[in-house]
C-alpha cells in the first residue's frame, strides 16, 4: 500500500514550487498547476488552504512552454521519483 503524503512534506514541496516560479508565466503553466493537483491527491490531509492561493482557472492555464530547464517540471519529476523510492 502506498504511503500517503504528510502535510508537512506537501507544504515543503509547495514552498519549493513557489521558489521555482522564476517567470510570471510559470504560475500559469500546467507543470506548476499539475504538481499542486498531484500534491492534493496524494496528501492524507486536506491542503487546499495551501494550494488554493496558487491555483489559476483552466482558462488562464497554458501548456508547458518547453523552457529548458523548466523548474516546476523538474520539481514535479523529483516528487514522482521520491514516491517511487518509498515503495
Amino acid at each position: 500500500m502506498k504511503q500517503k503524503l504528510k502535510r508537512k512534506d506537501a507544504k515543503r514541496f509547495i514552498q519549493r514550487l513557489r521558489e521555482s516560479a522564476i517567470k510570471q508565466q510559470c504560475w500559469y503553466c500546467d507543470c506548476f498547476q499539475g504538481l499542486l493537483t498531484q500534491l492534493e491527491i496524494d496528501c492524507e490531509d486536506n491542503i487546499t488552504d495551501l494550494t488554493e492561493p496558487l491555483k489559476v482557472s483552466r482558462k488562464e492555464m497554458h501548456g508547458c512552454l518547453g523552457c529548458e530547464p523548466c523548474p516546476p517540471a523538474r520539481l514535479f519529476s523529483e516528487y514522482i521519483r521520491s514516491l517511487q523510492t518509498k515503495k
